[in-house]
């Protein structure tokens, strides 16, 4: 049977009568041998990550990198299978699998900012989202896994212990600041708190600090100048972290089921794996359960596991960069007055005209924590004048440039200022001077002479006095318009933005406002405590005189969710009227779309009405140049309703000239549930196809917004590129 020798076969007859022999002595023993040993338990990330590899993942979606990158491509798919499917790796060996892919990553980063790869962004940077965020997770899984609770509990009280110190000793240094202060160091024992951290205690800390907790803690038979005091922010740091090093003592010494993390940890890596495929707010929900899981049974609270969900789906999604150039551009105002100068300067009366020309500019300021301006004039005040006294008449042309400033910080709340200033650098030119001599022949010019000579001792005083003038004129001007302007941008922002953003339930969650020296970054979030969000943001330049708009995939669903389709019955019209009217009513202007220019499809003879399901009747996916709508419905017809389809139906965009064109590709159909007669789907799914042909024609938008500026040239801004790759639509505008 195995194509071997007689000698062979005797071996072999030879080992089977052995092992015969070997199973009757075991069976005569009444036991089995591998009955007693415990099956081999998966280590690592066996068992926690899907044994298939992601569809975005495979090596169908790295082979649309080809020619150049061909080899890696294959390479890198190839690297990725192993970690999902190599069964005998070793935990070392899965964190070297994942340092692979770490670099396969820095390849990848180090291209999509390099403009010579621009034609490969599209899908390097749709394989990086997909492959960075399970790496990621990855990688937090397995150090979760992996994780020493004792040594994590201990690192834990040891920065707990350092929090606490350092939150005394800015106590302390407040209240040896302040009258009767330094009594109250007795009151909180700090030097008994300071001998416990000093001596690095633990559980046998807890007593005195949740005493010195309890005396800290305002409450109601405390006098109100009491509890105000307590309620400063340094009390509050103390009680803070004195509660903090007491959960942390008491956990030291917590069981720990390994069991139970693996299973929370591998019950988040299935869910969210299932968001990625769906969208669905289900499997979001279901996610944000399974984190929550693994927070409470992991050692380390989740921290790990946490960071990577920071970074990859509780992230920022609208991301807003402003250039300095753009703002100075809608903010550029110039104005020019013309008047009358009469004024008596160092004891000569002077008389002319005068003309200021100002010009309004923005000049950010770097700030991490809001975004930070001065609001800039820049002007020049022009001035022809006469000085008379009874000795001469002095002729004098000026030229004073000045600029005046003032600081305005924007919190995501409100704007506030700070105080103006202004400098100024004059200039007086003496074009003329005559004297009651100056027609004398001999003594004429030598009087103009000693004239001129005592002007030009006296310029230094007159121009001083000219940029004293200019200043007490132009500043408390420019400061009042400021502070007139800021008060009623914080009225109509309030109005317009925040009340809205709140009524429609649109309000970030969390919110980043910075600035640089070039420009301006607003990142926000908008989730719920059941939603995901957004990611990484996508990697874009920014125009030098344009924004850039980013909008993350979990931000137009979670907006979706807030319009409230779901279970209703909706005709088209109804339904983009819905959508329409929301966005209007929040943008505070009517969309304005213009004409369809051609039909997506054969025009049906009445328009769709939609039967929306209860859960996710509208998604949306970024992803491979396109933006993908995943429509949940049934439709309503005279016969017979069609029930709940799965209707797909990607939007491409294009840029013509003053255009910009969204047109629908091929709209994919199939059913919820599938019905016994696969002929009668054929002849739904072609109704349903039509229906939403018509429903999404392709349409054309003009590409360019002209801004208005009270009397001022309006600023126009184009459309210049939209990506939609990773997760993120990008629009560019300049």
């Amino acid at each position: 049977m195995f194509g071997v020798n007689g000698k062979s076969n005797r071996r072999w007859i030879a080992l089977c009568g052995t092992s015969v022999l070997a199973l009757g002595t075991t069976l005569v023993s009444g036991t089995w041998a591998w009955d007693d040993a415990k099956p081999v338990q998966p280590a690592g990330l066996r068992g926690v990550l899907p044994i298939d590899v992601p569809e975005t993942l495979g090596e169908d979606a790295f082979a649309v990198l080809d020619g150049n990158w061909k080899e890696w491509s294959e390479k890198t798919a190839a690297e990725v299978a192993k970690l999902y499917s190599e069964e005998t790796l070793s935990v070392e060996s899965q964190r070297l699998q994942v340092e692979v892919l770490k670099k396969k990553l820095q390849t990848m980063e180090t291209s999509l900012r390099d403009a010579r790869y621009r034609s490969i962004h599209e899908p390097l940077g749709s394989l990086y989202a997909a492959l960075n965020r399970r790496v990621t997770l990855a990688e937090a899984a397995l150090e979760t896994l992996t994780i020493d609770p004792q040594k994590v509990a201990s690192e834990q009280l040891d920065g707990a212990r350092q929090q606490v110190a350092k939150s005394l000793n800015d106590l302390e240094i407040e209240l040896n600041s302040v009258k009767n202060g330094p009594a109250w160091l007795d009151y909180v024992r700090s030097a008994e708190i300071t001998k416990l951290v000093g001596e690095k205690k633990g559980m046998e800390a807890v007593p005195v600090l949740s005493a010195v907790h309890q005396k800290l803690s305002p409450s109601d038979n405390m006098s109100p100048e009491i509890r105000k005091f307590l309620d400063g922010s340094k009390f509050v740091a103390l009680r803070q972290s004195l509660d903090a090093f007491v959960k942390h003592a008491t956990a030291v010494d917590q069981p720990y089921n390994p069991e139970k993390l693996r299973a929370e940890v591998a019950a988040l890596v299935t869910s969210i794996e299932k968001f990625e495929e769906s969208q669905s707010s289900t499997d979001a929900d279901a996610a944000r359960k399974a984190f929550d899981a693994v927070r409470k049974a992991s050692p380390d609270r989740g921290d790990r596991i946490a960071a990577a969900m920071s970074t990859h789906y509780f992230n920022f999604n609208l991301r807003v960069v402003v250039s300095e150039t753009l703002l100075s551009k809608l903010a550029s105002e110039s104005t020019t007055k013309q008047g009358p100068v009469k004024d008596v300067i160092l004891g000569a009366n002077v008389s002319g005209n005068q003309t200021t020309t100002v010009t309004t500019g923005i000049d950010l300021k770097p700030s991490n924590d809001g975004i930070r301006l001065n609001l800039v004039i820049d002007g020049v005040a022009r001035s022809n004048t006469v000085g008379t006294t009874d000795q001469a008449n002095v002729y004098t042309s000026g030229n004073h440039v000045f600029k005046a400033w003032k600081p305005i910080l924007f919190d995501g709340n409100k704007f506030t200022t700070g105080a103006a200033d202004i400098s100024v650098r004059p200039n007086n030119q003496t074009t003329g001077i005559s004297t009651r001599y100056s027609n004398i022949p001999l003594f004429g010019g030598l009087a103009d002479s000693i004239a001129r000579g005592e002007v030009e001792d006296r310029r230094g005083q007159a121009e001083a006095i000219a940029a004293q003038r200019i200043s007490s004129k132009i500043l408390p001007e420019f400061n009042t318009e400021v502070e007139a302007k800021v008060e009623d941008l914080n009225k109509n922002y309030e109005a317009k933005v925040s009340s809205k953003l709140r009524e429609k339930d649109l309000y970030p969650s969390v919110a980043s406002y910075r600035s640089s020296e070039d420009d301006l970054r607003i990142n926000t979030r908008l989730m719920s405590d059941h939603e995901l969000a957004g990611g990484d943001g996508p990697f874009v330049g920014v125009p030098s005189s344009g924004f850039v708009l980013a909008l993350h995939e979990s931000l137009l669903n979670n907006s979706l969710d807030r319009l409230k389709i779901a279970g209703r019955t909706l005709s088209e019209d109804e339904l983009g009227k819905e959508i329409e009217n929301s966005f209007a009513d929040l943008l505070g202007r009517k969309l304005n779309i213009s004409k369809k220019i051609e039909e997506a499809g054969e025009s049906s003879k009445e328009p769709a009405t939609f039967v929306f399901p209860q859960k996710d009747p509208l998604r949306f996916r970024v992803d491979k140049g396109q933006l993908t709508l995943a429509i949940r419905a049934g439709l309503k017809q005279k016969d017979e309703d069609i029930p709940t389809q799965e209707i797909t139906v990607p939007l491409m965009f294009r840029i013509e000239g003053t255009s910009f064109a969204v047109e629908s590709g091929e709209v994919g159909v199939s059913p919820v549930e599938a019905p016994a007669n696969a002929g009668l789907q054929i002849a739904r799914a072609g109704v349903v196809r039509n229906k939403v042909k018509s429903a999404l024609p392709a349409r054309k938008f003009d590409r360019f917004i002209n801004i208005d500026k009270d009397r001022q040239t309006p600023v126009q801004l184009g459309l210049a590129q939209v990506k939609a790759t990773g997760g993120w639509l990008t629009l560019s505008f300049e």
